[in-house]
């Protein structure tokens, strides 16, 4: 009988374990036909991070006569060697359907660079050209873009890619000129030089544009990622002001620019936990040859050229949100 009974209580507790795990498992009454559960799968990759931009530039303000005038040339200022120092923040946000958004926005400071200021006859006494020195600038700047991608090879967020964007972009450039030494022998502008701890002139630049571009990225060797983006400018909105200090001379900027471009190319080893180190360059350009410029009351044309490029230092890290 203690056998028996032995044997009784046995089979009972292993036929409640027995349910118990299957319960826990997901188990059907019948054992032979398990429930399928969907499993999850990833909807978004996100990735984010920070970036030190090391970068020159070089922006150039040619003033025309009174518009509807005779066609007069008579001054230019070019700003050459203007080296800049800034952080940003930066971050994508990609759907599995192929959606995605993505951005960036810096700023720094512009440490060095001079300007080259050019008067032209009919000005009096004739041919002019001094040179001052830059420092103190400012340098702020944003995108946003919004796109859709494809990918090729593998599993959604896996394999090389090519989409295209469209966004917008702002760029702020404050620039400093002090001191002035005249090197073409004009007699009556800065002679004799003025030091160069006074200020001389400002000139502040906003752009506001529209950009339309490509993107791709390319996997290799494991977890090198090289990326680039091709942004063409149709329009952009120039805002401006050019403050000449040491005389009572200041002078509103604004003009439309047109055919212009933004280049960036990343090189970047992804590691298997999400983070990611890499470095990239950069190349912009805006124009403007329809602005113009109110001094003393009469309106003048200007042209305007922007450039700015140089290389970046970037951390990021990648996650994937799932879905169920």
């Amino acid at each position: 009988m203690g056998t028996w009974r032995h044997w009784f209580f046995a089979i009972a507790i292993a036929a409640v374990a027995t349910s118990a795990a299957a319960a826990d498992l997901h188990i059907s009454p019948n054992i032979w036909q398990p429930v399928l559960v969907p499993r999850p799968y990833t909807q978004w990759e996100i990735d984010i991070g920070g970036r030190y931009f090391f970068s020159s530039g070089r922006t150039q303000s040619d003033l025309f006569g009174v518009i509807g005038g005779p066609p007069i040339f008579l001054s230019r200022l070019t700003w050459t060697r203007l080296q800049a120092q800034s952080g940003e923040l930066f971050g994508r946000v990609e759907h599995q359907s192929g959606f995605f958004i993505k951005g960036f926005a810096g700023g720094g400071g512009i440490t060095n660079g001079n300007l080259q200021d050019e008067d032209f006859p009919p000005l009096f006494g004739g041919y002019s050209s001094t040179n001052s020195d830059q420092h103190g600038g400012r340098l702020a700047y944003a995108t946003v873009d919004f796109g859709w991608t494809w990918r090729s090879g593998g599993p959604r967020f896996e394999g090389s890619k090519l989409g295209f964007f469209m966004g917008y972009s702002y760029n702020h450039e404050r620039l400093n000129a002090f001191g002035c030494t005249q090197t073409a022998g004009n007699p009556f502008i800065c002679v004799p030089p003025i030091p160069s701890s006074v200020l001389g002139i400002t000139e502040e630049f906003n752009w506001n544009a529209i950009r339309v571009g490509v993107n791709g990225e390319w996997r290799f060797g494991g977890g090198w990622i090289v990326s680039a983006d091709l942004a063409w400018v149709p329009w952009a909105w120039l805002n401006a002001t050019d403050i000449h200090w040491l005389r009572p001379f200041t002078a509103p900027e604004t003009g439309g620019s047109f055919s212009n471009v933004q280049i960036e190319a990343l090189l970047r080893y992804q590691f298997v936990n999400g983070l990611s180190v890499g470095v990239g360059g950069r190349y912009w350009r805006l124009d403007t040859s329809g602005a113009d410029v109110n001094i003393d009351g009469s309106q003048q044309g200007i042209a305007v050229s922007s450039q700015r490029w140089g290389v970046f230092l970037q951390g990021s890290y990648r996650f994937f949100v799932l879905a169920n």
